[in-house]
């Protein structure tokens, strides 16, 4: 039986820790977006100021440090993205809520170092207000 899926307009965010981006450099880590269960969050369920509160007191005490942003992007371009990559591969946004984050998605697939660089360079970055 298939999972559901994220409509294809919707918008998803993944949280950016301080080890994830350089901002000195404006160099962001593959880690962002690279590897399996990939977990993000819908914007169509909470907005931003919402997530980013969910994000601190969840996520601010990894080894990855404090979260100090969001990558933005919506899924129809992540899929196409996925699909036009040398190596074409099919993403899927699958609704994962949890108790602390009832937005909670996540892409099952493997995303590679390399396809993760891709989809990095097409986020629309929001910096922690």
């Amino acid at each position: 039986m298939p999972h559901p899926q994220c409509p294809t307009d919707e918008n998803i965010v993944r949280a950016i820790h301080s080890a994830h981006w350089d901002t000195s450099a404006n160099r962001k880590s593959s880690a962002i977006f690279r590897g399996r269960d990939v977990s993000v969050s819908r914007l169509a369920i909470l907005g931003l100021g919402e997530l980013f509160r969910i994000f601190h007191a969840t996520l601010d005490e990894s080894p990855n440090g404090a979260i100090v942003a969001v990558g933005e992007i919506n899924v129809g371009n992540l899929q196409q993205i996925a699909l036009d990559y040398h190596h074409p591969t099919v993403l899927t946004v699958e609704p994962d809520p949890q108790e602390d984050n009832p937005a909670h998605a996540v892409i099952p697939q493997h995303i590679t170092r390399g396809l993760a660089k891709v989809i990095i360079e097409q986020l629309k970055i929001h910096e922690d207000p």
